[in-house]
């Protein structure tokens, strides 16, 4: 049996985020820190996680999985709501750098970062925002633009007047509700997701004349993986994936894997994803 330890740690703004470590019986020098995705928690996908956790263990790799303060749709923190609908981005900077110290703390010399959804924004503000040279690696699982696919969804024109409405109510009431048929958010979220520029929009590929200055400016091996079923696009994913192999300008090395059959969740292809991750950080 692999001992799956439930943990927590504590941010440097005070709050606490539940989370699982899952300590390999050969301890090695990697810890791989899973980032989860919109409205999702430290537990969700259990079979991936008993894949890659597994998968780690038997080559001496630390598993974390934590909650951010933005898992669920609403989550209670200790002076304020908090759950995606609440969070501000900008804060995942906290979390992550809590998960961090937490795998340094237990004697891993080396981390490496896997976003997956939304957590691959996360991960990739984070080392655009602080530079960590204790990350090693940095792997995004399906990494798509909001911003396109409610563009291509809805239509460009709507989803700009939408948030210019959600804009308008924030300078009020930032934390108010957006129109229910804009979905379950905040007026500060709801303009954080979708509006063209802002600190969560590091996958600007729908713009030929964005600068992708988060991407540029990581020096690390980087991974871009994705499911050949990916169902967040808004353009065929070989130039998504090209997109992100021409930004990648001062990475030590680019891995784009499309993985065959998989979904944005990589539902029914676990196995391989993890074996995909696993291959990968043993050769940086």
């Amino acid at each position: 049996m692999i001992p799956v330890l439930l943990t927590k740690i504590k941010t440097s703004d005070g709050i606490t985020l539940d989370g699982i470590y899952v300590k390999p019986k050969h301890k090695g020098k990697v810890a791989l820190i899973w980032l989860h995705g919109l409205t999702s928690r430290f537990y969700s996908g259990q079979t991936l996680i008993k894949e890659a956790s597994s998968l780690c263990s038997r080559y001496g790799i630390g598993y974390f999985k934590f909650n951010t303060r933005g898992h669920d749709i609403v989550a209670r923190g200790p002076k304020e709501l908090l759950g995606t609908a609440f969070e501000k981005f900008e804060d995942c900077v906290f979390d992550i750098r809590a998960m961090i110290n937490f795998a340094k703390k237990l004697g891993y010399r080396k981390v490496v970062l896997a976003g997956h959804s939304t957590g691959t924004n996360k991960a990739l503000y984070y080392m655009y925002k602080m530079r960590d040279p204790r990350v090693a690696g940095l792997a995004l699982l399906g990494p798509t633009s909001d911003i396109a696919y409610d563009y291509l969804k809805f239509g460009k024109e709507t989803i700009r007047r939408r948030v210019a409405l959600a804009k308008k109510m924030k300078r009020t009431a930032p934390l108010s509700l957006v129109p229910q048929k804009f979905g379950i958010w905040t007026a500060q979220r709801y303009v954080s997701i979708l509006e063209e520029g802002k600190p969560e929009d590091v996958f600007p590929y729908y713009n030929s004349k964005a600068g992708w200055k988060e991407l540029k400016s990581v020096k690390i091996p980087l991974a871009v993986i994705v499911g050949s079923r990916e169902e967040y696009l808004d353009r065929p994913l070989k130039k998504i994936v090209e997109a992100f192999r021409k930004n990648a300008l001062r990475t030590k090395n680019f891995s784009g894997i499309i993985i065959k059959g998989a979904d944005h969740s990589f539902l029914k292809k676990e196995k391989e994803l993890a074996k995909v991750i696993v291959d990968w950080i043993k050769k940086i």
